[in-house]
């Protein structure tokens, strides 16, 4: 097995911690929004975990904890998709629309 660096293993755990932290926000976001969260496709959903992951990487953990998700609506939903445009894994989103996800978070509830 090959040797992995301090830094290396620090780096896997960040996106291993950050990949769950959404996925339960994700799930939150569902169970709020109901049965309209079937009108997002499998696409929109995937680019908005890209977009949640990329939007916890520059909100404080104490904030994003009291965020709360399960009070989203399907339109907060849309306004977060909406700055996905040419988004994709390896492309991540312009720090200003990063920002205004931010700013739809914050706003929820």
């Amino acid at each position: 097995m090959p040797e992995v660096s301090q830094a290396e293993v620090g780096r896997r755990l960040y996106h291993v911690h950050r990949e769950k932290t959404v996925e339960q926000a994700m799930k939150l976001m569902q169970q709020g929004i109901g049965a309209e969260w079937k009108s997002f496709t499998g696409a929109n959903v995937i680019l908005l975990t890209h977009l949640l992951q990329c939007t916890w990487n520059k909100i404080d953990q104490k904030i994003w904890d009291q965020i709360p998700f399960a009070s989203a609506k399907a339109e907060d939903v849309r306004k977060i998709l909406s700055y996905g445009e040419g988004v994709r894994p390896g492309k991540n989103p312009a720090p200003d629309a990063v920002a205004e996800i931010k700013k739809i978070l914050l706003a929820v509830g």
